[in-house]
């Protein structure tokens, strides 16, 4: 085996892509993998070259840069660092020279980051990071992931994961290996032992000499990382042959806990039994996070409306697809549509998800993004780049408050407030293109959005719904989507966090109030089951008792409460309400203080509403509507007895402290007639935190503001009652409402309507 000297120039390992001899040649980018910090050379005018030591088929050489200014050498160095899989293009004029691009820092293109981590990487050759195009044509493909076989002229690659049963326990006759493929290597591969530990160690090597990772066992966790180069692009992929391989040692270490397709602690795991090495019970196993581990996350895609809404995610974070048709001869007009973009690291599982249910990730023309966090956005720039790669269009939407920030409400009241999008994210912010307009149906034929501004969780959070028509009955049917769920962030009252957290409760209510979404399409799987119910369903169709008589996604979704009363002939509370409900319990009451000792509520810690800090005695008000009785929150949700594993819902133990089916409150629309509150929170605003023993002076923020309707001195609030001890308390309660009704009234700090003894006097 050859070794890399010591003496030589710091090397960047790379091999020019090629191809079959009898292929007609096409220009490429070269690409490889840095081994070491480039070298600089200063000439006598102060002119500078870049140097990397290059290993090729023809032997070890450098790699130069003409001379240049110091500004632009140092630009070009950005993109060198060890472990960078590279791209560039090869001077026509001089050999082992680089062409210097128009922007020196993008003559080398980074492909894939590897630096000194022993940290799995992921990349499928088909989808995701790739050679760059050069004259228009797309790159060669690159591929990264665990080794899992060799097989005389070929490799397998992938991420460890393999399920062999369904959630009711039957097996399956094939082992599904689902983001892992096998690759033909070409005879002349050049194959290098890169050790990320010391790079002046890495050396040239042989595919015999690649090792293999030893199985599948979770409980093994040494595993064996690869990066691979083919010769062809995607357009050409059945055909192309892997032609340089780094593997990489020391070997990656993986997390070593199980890990399902449901999400990590998931209630349908209860019967696995307990794990042999942890001796801990596997439901009870908190896998690790998707950013260290990202094979721990994946899941199924799925079908949710036939040929039009599919679920391709991971068992963490939803992404969604909506196939728009918009009902004419030609297809220009239609639309393929990606809610979200997910982790950064998992792109290979949405990719490979997107395939599975039939969809070529390529093929999406729009991406849209509800909230400017990370999970969310992840991988927007890898989808961007991929579509440019493939001379495709990809149109991306967002909330103009969180990628530019918020310089007015809906009310036209001025503010200077922060974008939520991070600085560093400039390639989102730039190709950000479609900016949403609120409350309003953008329709496109068979699907048809909402977006609607709901600030909390960032400061352009946005909630969607998606009308999707069911092909199968001809049907309209509305998905709610809250696009903003988590609490983070707005734990306790801050300086610049108060106007949140009362626009984040005021969001729950004004959903509850107005939309009445046939099923839920969550964000997060912390939300609602939307996994676990794919995967009862689909263990509830391949039992042989069920054949002739399989149900789809819409079977097995519940749209209301099961557990809920009957009012009228209808389940009181749908499960949409009811999702809701549970994360404005959390914002809203003091029983999260007492269970979570890092959160304080609304009611007991603030920000109150200006004017209210001693609630308010006999207010007028006027109804906007004739009100709404919503539940307490029912933690068995999508409980359905007709799935055997749904038949007493799926119970998600997070925030569950704050269940409470025998609660009952009257939610109502309302024209408070109290001037001091403007329906907003004024900038610079002081008020002293009962709970935080504190006075904060706030920043400054739209509440009700964020809606484009007027009443007497503010937007209508959507104010709700104290807690009501049984359903029929609230009906009486419900009884004494009636759109434009005038009422008088008494408020808590928190806003909430006072409860007499005698609950009917509550609006007087």
């Amino acid at each position: 085996m050859w070794r890399v000297a010591a003496s030589l120039l710091p090397l960047a390992f790379l091999v020019a892509c090629g191809g079959d001899d009898d292929v007609p040649a096409v220009p490429k980018r070269s690409a490889g993998l840095v081994g070491a910090a480039p070298v600089v050379t200063t000439d006598a005018a102060g002119r500078q070259t870049v140097a990397v030591s290059v290993m090729t088929q023809d032997g070890v050489k450098t790699l130069r840069t003409p001379a240049l200014a110091t500004d632009a050498a140092t630009a070009v160095q950005t993109a060198l660092a060890a472990g960078n899989l590279v791209d560039w293009i090869p001077s026509a004029s001089a050999t082992d020279t680089v062409e210097v691009a128009a922007d020196p820092a993008q003559t080398f293109n980074v492909i894939l980051s590897k630096g000194s981590s022993t940290a799995a990487q992921f990349d499928l050759a088909k989808y995701g990071p790739e050679v760059s195009p050069r004259n228009q044509v797309p790159g060669p493909m690159v591929a990264a992931g665990w080794v899992y076989g060799k097989y005389g002229a070929s490799i397998t690659v992938g991420d460890g994961r393999i399920v062999t049963a369904d959630m009711a326990g039957r097996a399956y006759a094939t082992p599904i290996k689902r983001y892992e493929e096998t690759y033909t290597v070409a005879p002349d591969v050049k194959v290098f032992n890169v050790n990320t530990a010391d790079y002046a160690k890495s050396a040239v090597s042989d595919v015999a000499s690649i090792p293999v990772t030893a199985d599948y066992d979770y409980r093994t966790t040494a595993r064996q990382a690869a990066y691979l180069l083919f010769d062809r692009n995607y357009l050409d992929a059945a055909q192309a042959r892997v032609v340089a391989i780094w593997y990489f040692t020391p070997q990656s270490t993986a997390d070593g806990k199980p890990v399902w397709d449901v999400p990590t602690q998931s209630p349908l795991l209860a019967d696995k039994g307990t794990d042999p090495v942890s001796g801990q019970r596997f439901v009870s196993i908190n896998a690790t996070g998707v950013t260290a581990a990202p094979y721990t996350r994946s899941t199924e895609p799925f079908e949710m409306v036939k040929d039009t809404m599919y679920y391709v995610g991971d068992n963490e974070v939803a992404s969604y697809i909506l196939k728009a048709d918009m009902g004419t001869a030609s297809t220009a007009d239609d639309k393929v549509i990606k809610i979200d973009a997910g982790w950064a690291n998992s792109g290979y599982q949405y990719w490979k998800n997107l395939e599975l249910v039939g969809i070529d990730p390529r093929s999406v023309t729009d991406l849209w993004l509800t909230h400017a966090h990370g999970d969310h956005y992840g991988t927007a720039v890898e989808q961007l780049r991929m579509m440019d790669n493939a001379g495709k269009t990809l149109t991306l939407w967002g909330s103009r408050e969180d990628v530019v920030g918020i310089t007015a409400d809906q009310q036209a009241n001025p503010w200077s407030i922060a974008a939520t999008l991070p600085a560093s994210e400039s390639v989102i912010r730039n190709r950000t293109t479609a900016f949403y307009e609120y409350d309003k149906w953008y329709d496109y034929g068979n699907v048809q959005i909402m977006v609607i501004w709901s600030p909390g969780h960032t400061t352009g959070a946005t909630n969607m719904l998606f009308k999707v028509k069911n092909p199968a009955d001809g049907k309209f049917y509305t998905f709610g989507y809250h696009g903003g769920y988590g609490v983070n962030g707005l734990e306790t009252p801050t300086a610049t966090n108060g106007w949140r957290r009362l626009a984040w409760q005021h969001g729950f209510s004004y959903l509850q109030n107005n939309i009445d979404a046939d099923f839920v399409s969550p964000q997060h799987t912390n939300q609602y089951p939307i996994v676990e119910v794919f995967q009862a369903l689909k263990a509830y169709n391949r039992d042989p008792a069920n054949a002739a008589r399989p149900l789809t996604m819409l079977d097995a979704m519940g749209s209301r409460v099961y557990d809920s009363p009957t009012v009228n002939g209808v389940r009181l509370q749908t499960e949409f309400a009811n999702q809701l409900e549970k994360r404005r319990a959390v914002i809203s009451y003091k029983a999260t203080d007492a269970a979570v000792s890092s959160r304080r509520s609304i009611e007991t810690s603030g920000p109150f509403k200006p004017g209210r800090e001693n609630g308010l005695v006999s207010v007028s008000a006027t109804l906007l509507d004739g009100g709404k009785i919503v539940q307490g929150f029912v933690g068995a949700q999508n409980k359905n007895p007709a799935i055997p594993l749904l038949a007493n819902g799926i119970v998600i133990p997070t925030d569950s402290y704050i269940d409470d089916a025998s609660g009952y409150f009257v939610q109502v629309k309302i024209d408070v007639k109290d001037p001091a509150y403007k329906g907003y929170l004024p900038e610079g605003y002081v008020q002293f935190s009962p709970g935080m023993n504190a006075s904060i002076t706030y920043r400054g923020g739209p509440i009700e503001t964020t809606n484009t309707e007027k009443a007497t001195y503010r937007p209508p609030e959507y104010l709700r009652t104290q807690r009501l001890a049984s359903l029929a308390d609230a009906q009486k309660v419900l009884a004494t409402l009636a759109k434009g009704k005038n009422v008088t009234l008494s408020l808590t700090p928190a806003s909430e309507i006072v409860v007499p003894a005698d609950v009917s006097q509550t609006f007087r």
